[in-house]
């Protein structure tokens, strides 16, 4: 089921506000009797009845005032904040104004400039965060396309609480965005847009930011509208770093509904991404990330992105849960490096369900794939002169996934549940997998001697059926169980129907040097007299031994941005 769209409430949409309720917001004196400024101590009056010690009093805590406890700035820690420093809110007549808790900083009919000059007015040089709240919804727009882009700017040290909905009406040239640039110690507890911006957040070389709930639907958004965008910025050429998201929605974006390019140590709760033209999640040149749940609903059309992508040598990236319906593909990953997923529920997906290549040191540890175009699961590993640098793909382990196609049988498009191909993947991994009805071409296919195929159920390097013939010195022989000379090959193997006397049997492969292939023979250690139907599955359990298939050469990406393959 596709989530509902967000919508601006027609109760709330022309939210407006008298100028004592808006300073309640501030904590201001006159507003709730309450001064937001320090109070001396004072001892109790017998004729008021007030205690000695009044519970907002101002005490001392080791060096930080309880009634701020945003000043104490704790890394990666991200606090509740007093009341606002300024409120932008709207008027009867229309009029928006932004106050302080002592006079007013702005006000005038184009809400954008009113909020800039909200977050302008904050203390210069502060070390401790200063609040925003925007307490009305209003629109932003439409801008002329004649004055260049149009912004809203968020400084360092600052909360920024937008718990109603904003409006962006461009004229089409998608000149919007809310900008975070340069910047460190950013709150973001709520964040709800509707429109066209041309990005709902565009977060650029920043440090220690906080995003909590997070909504944007875009209307008509072209190509370029982009929900969350998390980056370098070009002229400094610093990564980002510690950047949260709680939670985020991103609906109709034109491009990817989050992003994250040139970001270390970046942690996201749950993201979903509702018909994203490109990527749900689409990650680059990101170090340490920890991800809760992804969900995307048709990702990457009329582009071949994926609900979860990650590129350009992301490393050391864990996701708990990738939830993909309909798109293009529900996980993709090229040069990734030390990634994990705990659990994918990927169905629909009009390419591969996952699609992985370039890549080293993945798990994949369970989930289901169901119902796709092409393979469920496709390994690839590109010649070694195809790219200007050296990446096997190496080390990709899937385990305990359930791969099928549940369509009518002449409705079935899915060609592969495992599919590895490509000269240069070595040293994979397909164990305890359930790939019944997984591909109409072939089940399981492995391209590299060294990849390991055990514990499938429903499919191994070869699987079939023969009968055991009684009287025989060899009871069954099955040819063409696999080309390749230099594998090691297990049998698992059951009775049909089991006879009612004494039986067992010794089984071993015989290379076939005339037809390049190994042979399944089946010998009677104990003859019952009678046919046996034999079903059987053979593994490759490989007697690796450290060796790998060639010495690929792995590059983390360079904080100074000098080796950027994009590929």
């Amino acid at each position: 089921m596709t989530p509902d769209p967000i919508e601006a409430d027609d109760k709330t949409e022309e939210l407006t506000f008298t100028r004592r309720t808006a300073l309640a917001l501030l904590g201001a004196s006159g507003a709730t009797g309450i001064v937001s400024g320090s109070t001396n101590a004072k001892t109790g009056d017998a004729e008021t009845k007030e205690p000695e010690r009044k519970w907002n009093q101002n005490v001392d805590a080791q060096g930080h005032d309880l009634r701020n406890l945003g000043s104490a700035q704790l890394e990666n820690v991200h606090t509740a904040a007093r009341n606002a420093d300024r409120v932008v809110w709207k008027d009867e007549e229309g009029v928006f104004h932004a106050d302080g808790p002592h006079d007013e900083v702005a006000a005038g009919e184009e809400m954008l400039e009113v909020i800039n000059a909200a977050l302008e007015s904050l203390t210069d040089g502060r070390t401790s965060k200063e609040k925003v709240v925007i307490a009305s919804p209003g629109t932003l727009g439409p801008f002329p396309d004649d004055e260049g882009i149009f912004e809203l700017e968020i400084p360092s040290y600052t909360i920024l609480d937008v718990p109603v909905t904003l409006r962006v009406e461009d004229e089409g040239e998608n000149l919007f965005f809310v900008r975070a640039r340069d910047a460190e110690h950013i709150d973001i507890p709520n964040f709800n847009l509707v429109g066209n911006p041309r990005y709902g957040l565009w977060l650029q070389s920043v440090d220690n930011v906080h995003l909590g709930d997070i909504n944007i639907a875009f209307e008509n958004a072209g190509e370029v509208g982009l929900g969350v965008r998390i980056d370098e910025y070009g002229q400094s050429e610093r990564r980002s770093s510690d950047v949260q998201i709680d939670s985020g929605y991103v609906e109709n974006s034109g491009h990817h509904a989050f992003e994250t390019n040139g970001v270390d140590r970046f942690q996201a709760g749950t993201l979903i991404a509702n018909d994203p033209a490109n990527g749900g999640l689409n990650m680059n040149h990101t170090i340490d990330a920890t991800i809760n749940s992804v969900v995307g609903f048709d990702p990457g059309h009329p582009s071949t992105y994926a609900t979860v992508r990650l590129a350009n040598f992301c490393h050391n990236v864990s996701v708990g849960q990738v939830v993909s319906r309909g798109g293009a593909k529900g996980l993709m990953l090229i040069t990734a490096h030390n990634a994990s997923f705990g659990e994918v529920n990927i169905e629909g997906s009009t390419d591969s369900g996952i699609f992985a290549t370039l890549s080293t040191d993945v798990s994949i540890s369970g989930g289901v794939i169901k119902n796709c175009r092409g393979e469920a699961i496709r390994i690839h590993g590109y010649p070694q002169e195809t790219f200007p640098f050296n990446v096997p793909t190496e080390g990709i382990t899937v385990s305990n996934v359930r791969i099928f196609d549940s369509r009518p049988e002449d409705e079935r498009t899915q060609t592969y549940a495992i599919r590895e191909s490509g000269e240069t993947a070595f040293n994979n991994q397909f164990v305890d997998n359930d790939v019944r009805d997984g591909g109409t071409e072939e089940i399981i296919s492995v391209a590299s001697s060294s990849t390991a195929v055990v514990g499938n159920i429903g499919a191994g390097i070869a699987s079939g059926t023969t009968t055991l013939s009684p009287g025989e010195d060899v009871a069954a022989r099955v040819t063409e169980i696999s080309p390749r000379e230099d594998v090691t090959l297990e049998l698992r193997a059951k009775p049909r129907e089991a006879p009612d006397a004494r039986f067992s049997w010794d089984e071993y492969f015989e290379w076939d040097p005339e037809a390049s292939a190994w042979e399944l023979v089946v010998e009677w250690r104990t003859d019952p007299g009678e046919a046996v139907t034999l079903d059987y599955i053979v593994d490759r359990p490989q007697a690796n031994l450290g060796r790998r298939g060639y010495e690929g050469n792995w590059k983390e990406y360079a904080a100074d941005g000098t080796e950027d393959p994009h590929v």
